[in-house]
């Protein structure tokens, strides 16, 4: 495994260096190489869990490694509430009080600013619904883990490659994203076929006109820019049927022999 890093090359001043880890589409990121990479270097780590809650690594849940964790409630999330909401997780003191100022306006007390914060609380209406919600979690997750098992029971691993589990870990499944070099190609003729299929983060962010000041160019982070390139996410959720789900194999298979 490979873990492409990329710096602000500016030279403004900072207080603290932080690096920012994704469980991307469900996965766990490689979590003890890089918190032994932030501790050796004194190097805050913050894990963006958004689409990762109930995944895990070993006996560690995603959002207890770094420093702090967020998740996200979104709809489309494996947890959602019906609207926006989120959630820090945290082990430190100093961390926890920051966030609470910061959800806040940047005050404890409605009358003394601290920080300029945000108006960022959870309503106690999307608090209620996921606490409704949340027995239901493991279920929901389990079954996006056994539709996931019977794509490849179905074949689909042999025309495009399949989402990697790493030893150990737990994959969620919040996006279901294989890889193609041919991906493109493969969009086009899924979407004639009526199988809806989406390529994530295919312009990268160092790539993005947002952080061009940071100097990087095409070619600065090959495996990032290559997995940009080759990503599909094929339809995955709870309720997908075996029927179903051959006719999206099925479909794959002819678009990558069309597209050969």
């Amino acid at each position: 495994m490979r873990i492409e890093v990329a710096f602000d090359r500016t030279q403004r001043p900072r207080k603290q260096l932080g690096a920012l880890a994704v469980d991307i589409f469900g996965h766990p990121f490689d979590a003890p190489a890089l918190e032994a990479i932030c501790r050796k270097h004194g190097i805050a780590l913050l894990e963006d869990a958004a689409q990762a809650i109930g995944a895990r690594l070993g006996d560690r849940p995603c959002g207890t490694f770094g420093d702090a964790a967020t998740f996200s409630f979104f709809p489309t999330k494996n947890l959602p509430c019906f609207g926006d909401g989120g959630l820090i997780t945290t082990d430190r003191a100093e961390v926890e009080e920051v966030a609470r100022k910061l959800r806040f306006h940047g005050s404890r007390d409605k009358q003394t600013f601290e920080l300029v914060g945000y108006n960022s609380r959870l309503d106690a209406l999307q608090a209620a619904v996921l606490l409704q919600l949340l027995p239901l979690l493991d279920g929901w997750n389990e079954a996006r883990i056994a539709v996931a098992r019977r794509y490849a029971e179905l074949g689909l691993g042999e025309v495009v490659t399949l989402p990697p589990v790493a030893e150990g870990a737990r994959h969620v499944y919040h996006l279901y994203a294989c890889r193609s070099d041919r991906r493109n190609a493969l969009l086009a003729q899924l979407g004639e076929r009526g199988i809806e299929a989406r390529a994530y983060y295919a312009v990268p962010l160092h790539l993005q006109p947002v952080f061009a000041h940071l100097g990087y160019r095409e070619g600065s982070l090959p495996e990032t820019e290559k997995a940009g390139r080759e990503n599909l996410c094929l339809p995955l959720f709870t309720s997908l049927d075996e029927e179903r789900q051959q006719a999206v194999v099925d479909a794959v298979r002819a678009a990558v022999t069309t597209a050969a």
